[in-house]
């Protein structure tokens, strides 16, 4: 009773629209199975929240059950889990920062996102300038500095721009776009206090709030040599509360950063890489992906997916899949597996035809 109290004040503080399946029952309020969500309408009049919850789960188990089976395949952008919580870790100086901007960059402009928003609490005023003015000016990407809030963003609530940092995300969780954007904070550190739990707890379920929205999440994180000042339950905490978590090994060119490896350190999800390398120039501004991650039983499927959409180009998943089997050893899942692989590393050109189903054509 406590938690279901705790949970009424916080939405009713934030305005909160939650979604249908969490919305609330008042004593006024009745439903018919089917309608407004899942809200079954009470037994004999009595309101859900008046019943026994040993009664009133039998009645949403089936569609509890469906929701399961309809639940969409997890979709990824690079090596970016969408719609989920993502984070980069290394100690400072491994290029997190630099990692993290091409890879959002180069997802805007493949259209994997319709817009990004870059928020630096941690470089200087003037990095954008110095680093990545060379990069390609796109509309649906910008660049946030501390600053901003101090002018352009002083409307928004808060006395600091940390403060009015997060009155921003919580704005967006509860007034989202319809389209899917990428959300980049570097760093965690600059707007959460790692010892404090509560702190974090508040982030990570705005976070939440925001990847349930259909935004995507990537977190920075500075692991510097001071890591030991943290309390070893706000690391926990942290790791915990990431979907996806990889750690920054730079490959330095006479002291100079021109590709990183992102190693998989956990990741929620079934399928995806366990290594990801993403190459750089600042002075060209330019980004690719090292085509090379595929496991070496995966080879030869991506050679035979090659083969096929050389000749039959906008093919759709199931055709691709049905006319390779006979070339390939490996399993039809692990075979959608390197597709979708092929699709992250922006191999193949992925279009929807009329029945909004995916096709695919060599780039």
């Amino acid at each position: 009773m406590v938690c279901y109290k705790l949970d009424n004040q916080r939405v009713n503080e934030k305005e909160h629209k939650p979604a249908k399946r969490m919305r609330a029952i008042n004593d006024n309020q009745t439903f018919k199975h089917g309608e407004e969500g899942l809200h079954p309408k009470p037994s004999n009049g009595v309101p859900l929240f008046l019943r026994e919850f040993k009664d009133v789960l039998p009645e949403f188990a089936e569609e509890i059950m469906d929701d399961l089976m309809q639940a969409p395949s997890a979709e990824r952008a690079g090596c970016l889990i969408k719609q989920a919580v993502n984070m980069f870790i290394a100690p400072s100086g491994s290029g997190k920062s630099l990692v993290s901007f091409c890879l959002a960059w180069k997802e805007t402009k493949e259209s994997s996102f319709s817009f990004t928003v870059y928020l630096d609490f941690d470089n200087p005023f003037n990095i954008y300038k110095n680093r990545y003015a060379k990069f390609e000016r796109l509309p649906n990407f910008v660049y946030i500095i501390k600053n901003d809030f101090k002018e352009r963003f002083k409307y928004l609530d808060g006395i600091n721009p940390k403060d009015k940092a997060w009155a921003m995300l919580e704005n967006l969780a509860f007034h989202p776009p319809k389209e899917s954007w990428l959300i980049v904070v570097d760093n965690l550190q600059q707007l959460c206090d790692c010892n404090d739990l509560k702190e974090l707890g508040r982030f990570f379920d705005t976070c939440e709030r925001l990847t349930e929205a259909g935004f995507t999440m990537l977190l920075i994180h500075d692991e510097s040599s001071k890591i030991e000042t943290f309390s070893s339950k706000g690391l926990s905490f942290i790791r915990d509360n990431t979907d996806a978590l990889w750690e920054v090994v730079p490959d330095r060119d006479k002291g100079i950063i021109r590709s990183v490896k992102l190693i998989n350190m956990k990741s929620r999800f079934v399928t995806g890489f366990t290594d990801f390398i993403v190459s750089f120039d600042t002075d060209k501004g330019t980004v690719s992906y090292d085509q090379n991650m595929l496991l070496e039983d995966e080879i030869p499927v991506k050679e035979a997916i090659i083969e096929y959409l050389t000749t039959h180009p906008n093919a759709n998943k199931d055709n691709i899949i049905q006319n390779i089997k006979p070339k390939i050893t490996i399993s039809m899942l692990k075979t959608r597996t390197v597709l979708e692989k092929l699709e992250d590393l922006h191999v193949l050109k992925v279009q929807k035809n009329q029945n909004n189903e995916k096709t695919y054509s060599i780039k």
